[in-house]
C-alpha cells in the first residue's frame, strides 16, 4: 500500500467517527438524543464524563437507544450486583452495553439494540417506572439541596471577605479570595438548579403513572 493510499484510508476511517459534547439534566433528554443520533445513522459506543458522546457510522434507524439508572427509590446508587443484574438482562435481551464514565458517580447505564429485533424497552411495567422515577427525583432532590446549601455558603464567605477587604485596604489577597469565593457559588447555584429543575417533572410523571395504575386495577 503507497503512503498516498494509506492516507487516503485512514481518512475515510476518521470520518466513520463523530464526538459530540452535550449537557441534560435528566436521562429522557439523553436518550431522545442518541436516538435522534441513531435514525440519522450514528450509533453510540461511548459516552465521557457524562458530556461526551462518541458515535460510530451505521445505518440510518438501525439501532434503539435506551438509559435507564441503578438508583434505587430512596435515591440511593444501587449496589454493585443490581447493575451486574441490570447490565446481564440487557445483554440477553441481545443489547449492548455503550461503556461509560459519568459525572454521577455510575449511576446510569447505556445500551442500544438493533431496531430489527423490535419494541426494546428497560422498564415495561408501571410499577417499575414508578420507582425508577421515584428514584431520579429522590436523587436530584437530595443533590440539588446540597449544592444549594454549597452555594449560601459560598456566597456568605464571599460578601464576608469583600466586606473585610474593604475595612482592610491592605489585604488586596482578601478580595481575590472573595471572587474566588464568588465564582464557586456561582458554579454551586448553576449546579443546583440543572438538579433541582428536573424534580417537578418527575413529581408529575409519578402522578401520571398511580393515575394510569389505578384505572387498569
Amino acid at each position: 500500500m503507497t503512503g498516498k493510499e494509506g492516507g487516503f484510508k485512514m481518512k475515510r476511517e476518521k470520518k466513520q467517527t463523530v464526538t459530540k459534547f452535550r449537557l441534560y439534566a435528566t436521562i429522557d433528554r439523553e436518550e431522545i438524543f442518541l436516538n435522534e443520533m441513531c435514525a440519522k445513522g450514528w450509533k453510540p459506543v461511548r459516552i465521557i464524563l457524562g458530556a461526551w458522546f462518541r458515535f460510530e457510522k451505521c445505518q440510518p434507524g438501525e439501532y434503539i437507544a435506551r438509559v435507564t439508572t441503578c438508583i434505587d427509590p430512596k435515591g440511593h446508587k444501587a449496589g454493585k450486583e443490581r447493575g451486574k443484574q441490570l447490565k446481564e438482562f440487557l445483554i440477553e435481551s441481545g443489547a449492548e452495553i455503550i461503556p461509560e464514565t459519568n459525572i454521577d458517580a455510575g449511576t446510569r447505564i447505556y445500551a442500544v439494540r438493533k431496531a430489527d429485533m423490535g419494541d426494546f424497552e428497560i422498564n415495561t411495567d408501571i410499577d417499575s417506572l414508578i420507582c425508577e422515577y421515584t428514584g431520579r427525583r429522590r436523587y436530584h432532590t437530595t443533590f440539588g439541596t446540597l449544592m444549594l446549601a454549597c452555594f449560601l455558603m459560598c456566597l456568605f464567605l464571599g460578601c464576608s471577605m469583600v466586606y473585610e477587604s474593604r475595612l482592610y485596604s491592605d489585604k488586596p489577597s482578601q478580595m481575590t479570595s472573595a471572587c474566588i469565593e464568588c465564582i464557586c457559588a456561582a458554579l454551586e447555584l448553576l449546579c443546583s438548579l440543572v438538579l433541582l429543575i428536573p424534580v417537578p417533572k418527575y413529581s408529575k410523571k409519578i402522578k401520571e403513572l398511580r393515575s394510569q395504575r389505578e384505572i387498569e386495577e
